[in-house]
């Protein structure tokens, strides 16, 4: 393991932990098994580090995304498992990812909503061919709402989960998406 990666192995331990606020560069260091001024020796600070994980996210998303298909709705189970996967298997890293986007500073925060848009466009896409007529705001609430759904179960407290929990949110996320089956309608229609 290189000295980058134990850095951002001690960070993302705790930045989960204690949250982004919560922790100070001499103690990643101290986790690390270095000083506090040798991190910046690796990266500019705590905000370069945090960025690096997201990256890390981003990398993880983007990898695991399925090739496209001809059947938008098989498409969409196929994203929805993917993202479930993602939480699961990197549960302290989508944790972090998740809770703290208000952390991440510019220039590092305008890097990752570019990077990001790749994969947010796909869910779009896959959802505008599902469900026609809803305009793209509308699409990217429910691609939030039901995104929170699945990371629900890797940003609680504690240890693991069980092992069927990435089937039952999968296909509750899938189910949510179904009130898109109706055409669209305005704010005072859906009760808002």
């Amino acid at each position: 393991m290189t000295r980058d990666d134990q850095i951002l192995k001690a960070a993302e331990e705790l930045f989960y932990q204690r949250s982004f606020d919560g922790v100070g560069v001499d103690e990643i260091g101290q986790a690390a098994g270095v000083s506090g001024s040798a991190i910046y020796r690796h990266f500019e600070g705590k905000n370069e580090i945090l960025e690096t994980l997201f990256d890390r996210a981003v990398d993880a998303l983007l990898m695991g995304l399925p090739d496209p298909n001809d059947h938008p709705h098989d498409e969409l189970r196929e994203l929805i498992d993917s993202f479930v996967q993602f939480a699961q298997t990197n549960r302290m890293l989508a944790s972090i990812w998740e809770r703290e986007h208000r952390s991440l500073r510019e220039p590092y925060r305008r890097r990752h909503q570019r990077r990001l848009r790749q994969y947010v466009e796909r869910w779009v896409d896959c959802l505008s061919k599902c469900y026609p007529g809803w305009a793209e705001g509308r699409l990217l609430v429910a691609i939030r709402a039901a995104q929170a759904l699945m990371m629900s179960d890797a940003t609680r407290p504690g240890r693991g989960s069980s092992r069927d929990v990435g089937g039952l949110l999968s296909a509750m996320a899938l189910r949510s998406f179904e009130v898109l089956d109706s055409p669209p309608r305005s704010d005072t229609q859906l009760g808002m």
